[in-house]
């Protein structure tokens, strides 16, 4: 029995065997424990058996082998690690089987086309070396995000020539990539979204993004979004305790409120958002789960302190987060807890920021942990610092 993982789709390949459901011989069975529906192929929700085209894509992280037992480590820490398939050796490296994309320094999501002997590892590098010369492969990021049926990708200037041809490389090595779009700028503006062109496949950039059992439905062109958080929203959510009172700030169409809602049992989750758009979608996605969370449009600084107090904060914005702790700090509840988010080189960098911000406002932290929660750049990582006052 293997099980896998393609972009948030959990299917368990089992050539010739018999449904026990159902009775009937099928070649992929579903479990569907997260509730995914899937993109290709036939799912009967009847019967719970799934009958998938091939070839199967199934995600890996491609890591160093004198890496391999350490990085093992950490995926089975953050309960990444997809133990019901075998580690790939790939030369030099090695493909660990994980059940969902994360982003670790010095890694490389990669996807497995094909079943049985007639797998083959492949990355967007490997699905562009029959459009792009060496030398360009070399100006291409290593990775790109796929949020639902959308990718979303890096193209160089020198490249853009052919980027009609990347995107439809990529719809072709990539049967679950229905949309191929590029970031023409970065996140900014005070909304956090970015301009996005469509290359290839359908026109349009909406999109609905499956992740632990819950649906998030946006628009990649105007609401902030990052795939590659789905484990950290994950680690935080497991932290809350029955009856507590959440606050989401800087929510976006609330992936962090929706997952603590649905998963845990808090008494209020509270989720504030700037964008308009996105504060539509996330009303849209509180329906769609049937989840409890309130949405508030507006400013954090204006609407934080009149919704009282609250047992866990959370603040997901990594560059701004400590312009806001102002706002936060006398709402927190004695002994509860805030989930602050920062770019810095190291964990400790981290941990200092926010005593020191604390410390400047007359309050002293305890840092209960300094998470690394993905890359920035080469010299920066995105960090979460759990702490308390005292």
């Amino acid at each position: 029995m293997c099980e896998s993982e393609v972009v948030g789709i959990s299917v368990r390949t089992i050539p010739g065997y018999k449904n026990a459901i159902t009775g009937k011989d099928t070649a992929m069975v579903e479990k569907l424990s997260c509730g995914h529906e899937f993109i290709d192929g036939k799912f009967n929700t009847d019967n719970l058996y799934y009958t998938a085209p091939a070839p199967v894509e199934n995600t890996h992280l491609r890591v160093e082998r004198k890496r391999g037992e350490e990085v093992r480590k950490k995926l089975m820490a953050a309960g990444v690690l997809d133990r019901a398939r075998k580690v790939i050796r790939d030369g030099d490296y090695l493909l660990l089987p994980v059940k969902e994309e994360i982003d670790l320094p010095g890694t490389e999501i990669v996807r497995v086309a094909g079943k049985g002997s007639k797998m083959r590892a492949l990355s967007l590098s490997d699905s562009l070396k029959d459009v792009l010369s060496a030398e360009e492969l070399a100006m291409m990021p290593r990775s790109f995000d796929i949020i639902g049926d959308i990718a979303v990708l890096e193209i160089p200037e020198e490249l853009m020539s052919k980027g009609k041809s990347i995107g439809e490389s990529l719809l072709s090595t990539f049967k679950n990539i229905k949309v191929v779009a590029r970031k023409k700028t970065s996140v900014g503006t005070e909304y956090r979204t970015r301009e996005v062109e469509v290359l290839a496949g359908e026109p349009r950039t909406e999109t609905t993004h499956k992740e632990y059992g819950c649906l998030y439905r946006l628009d990649v062109s105007n609401a902030y979004f990052s795939p590659r958080l789905g484990t950290e929203r994950m680690r935080v959510a497991s932290q809350v305790k029955e009856d507590e009172r959440v606050l989401v700030m800087f929510a976006g169409v609330g992936p962090y409120a929706i997952l603590i809602a649905k998963k845990r049992k808090p008494s209020e989750v509270v989720a504030i958002e700037l964008n308009p758009s996105a504060v539509e979608y996330m009303k849209e996605n509180v329906k769609l789960n049937k989840a409890k969370v309130v949405p508030v449009l507006g400013d954090v600084k204006t609407e934080t302190p009149k919704l009282g107090r609250f047992d866990r904060i959370i603040m997901p914005l990594p560059k701004d987060a400590g312009d806001f702790l102002d706002v936060a700090l006398p709402t927190l509840n004695k002994g509860g807890v805030i989930h602050y988010y920062t770019f810095t080189g190291t964990t400790k960098e981290a941990a200092d920021e926010v005593r020191k911000i604390c410390g400047g406002l007359g309050r002293k932290a305890d840092v209960l942990a300094s998470v690394e929660c993905g890359t920035y750049s080469p010299c920066l990582s995105r960090m979460c610092v759990d702490f308390r006052l005292i």
